[in-house]
């Protein structure tokens, strides 16, 4: 019942407010090198020295891998939910290669930024156990690998110790967006404007891939966060029209609802009017995805300008489903339940039929349609004798929205006036 108390909750602010008026998902673009250099204190950088045609052609196999893995990922970010299935297959197959690795091939710099690719992308870190153990690599490098290793072992302090002083931009070509984007996640919580520099640093190095779409994915509600209204809907409209189909998608539009809800500078209809008016008109289908998820998460937070502004623009979008419709519907009318349009809402709600309904919408709608009974004057006892509008619910769910606004009396008191003044 915790969207039914937030739903409440949010109700009754609403009320007297009346008065007043992801794993990382990676394409490395690899550049095939030979050697590694004698060990070092910066980074290792491959030499092209001739090499036996048989190492040559295992060195190829393993590159060949992990370029198979970066295009299989560029097709899951493109919504081939099929090559899920292909990226575990060949992660297994690259990880067991890897596992084979001697003391030779681990001296072969292109096959250790092969496994540190491979990390990156969601692979098993203890393959690099033998590497780490031993002392190929330069100070530079071994601290990298370190770090990799942590970071992939969900170790956050010690990879953010390990990685303090490593500049993604000093590191070879093909690992700048991967370690930029394993970099900017030590900083989600705690240091947004950190982790915003990274994680343009992994999308710039990595446009149009698998990089740059879980970097801007992450990177939005960072910017709303921050207040940055304008970039976060410039990026997440750029993220729409390239990753509208990808299958993390829906985590892009659920946190940008959450954070836009949370602002309190966002509640009103410029924000879905500056997205509309950003998008395709041609092609709105994934827009009225996030439109219907801000619709909803500010319904919850007691954004009702905002909640009523998303659903009525899902309501004008010809490309919607049904299933989506049904939910613009739903939330334009628990939006008007606590205003003048009360008589408007409780109309709608008795019209939309509970059975295409999910559980959590059927809570809604039956919240709403008690708040919309209050305030046109059928009062609480109404819906319990049965005599209020049809379709909306008797006990249980009545008892429970009362109990949770009798929480809050001072608001429940100012809400009865608004109410009184409603049936006059």
């Amino acid at each position: 019942m915790k969207r039914l108390a937030l739903i409440s909750a949010a109700s009754v602010v609403a009320l007297s407010g009346v008065a007043a008026g992801s794993a990382f998902y990676f394409r490395p673009e690899l550049i095939f090198g030979e050697d590694k250099p004698e060990p070092r204190l910066d980074h290792a950088v491959p030499s092209y020295a001739q090499k036996p045609s048989n190492e040559m052609q295992a060195r190829k196999e393993a590159l060949r891998k992990v370029e198979q893995l970066g295009a299989i990922q560029d097709r899951i970010i493109r919504g081939d939910r099929t090559a899920l299935a292909e990226q575990a297959r060949v992660l297994s197959e690259i990880a067991r290669d890897v596992r084979h690795f001697g003391p030779e091939d681990w001296k072969d710099y292109v096959n250790v930024r092969t496994s540190l690719l491979y990390v990156l992308s969601g692979g098993d870190a203890h393959v690099l156990t033998p590497l780490i153990d031993s002392d190929i690599l330069g100070a530079a490098d071994q601290k990298l690998a370190s770090g990799i290793v942590s970071f992939a072992q969900g170790q956050t302090r010690a990879a953010r110790k390990l990685f303090m002083e490593i500049d993604p931009r000093s590191l070879d070509v093909s690992l700048v967006g991967p370690f930029a984007l394993a970099r900017a996640s030590l900083y989600l919580d705690d240091n947004h404007e950190k982790a915003i520099e990274l994680l343009d640093d992994a999308r710039l190095a990595c446009p149009h891939t698998a990089i740059d779409e879980a970097a801007a994915r992450r990177e939005v509600p960072l910017l709303i966060g921050l207040g940055r209204k304008d970039r976060a809907i410039m990026l997440t409209t750029s993220y729409v029209r390239e990753f509208g189909k990808s299958i993390y998608a829906w985590k892009l539009f659920r946190d940008f609802a959450e954070a836009t809800a949370k602002r309190g500078d966002m509640d009103d209809s410029e924000t879905i009017d500056a997205l509309a008016n950003s998008f395709d008109p041609v092609d709105m289908q994934n827009a009225s995805e996030l439109f219907i998820d801000i619709a909803g998460e500010a319904l919850l937070q007691g954004r009702l300008k905002l909640a009523r502004a998303a659903a009525e623009r899902v309501l004008k979008i010809d490309g919607a489903s049904p299933e989506t419709l049904d939910k613009a519907h739903l939330y334009q009318a628990a939006a008007e339940a606590p205003s003048a349009d009360a008589g408007k809402a409780l109309q709608a709600l008795n019209q939309i039929t509970a059975d295409r309904l999910s559980d959590e919408d059927t809570e809604i709608r039956e919240v709403a349609g008690f708040i919309a009974n209050s305030v046109v004057g059928d009062k609480i006892e109404n819906a319990h004798q049965g005599t209020g509008a049809p379709g909306i619910a008797k006990d249980p769910i009545l008892p429970k929205a009362a109990a949770v606004l009798g929480k809050a009396d001072a608001l429940i008191n100012e809400a009865d006036q608004i109410i009184a003044r409603s049936g006059k």
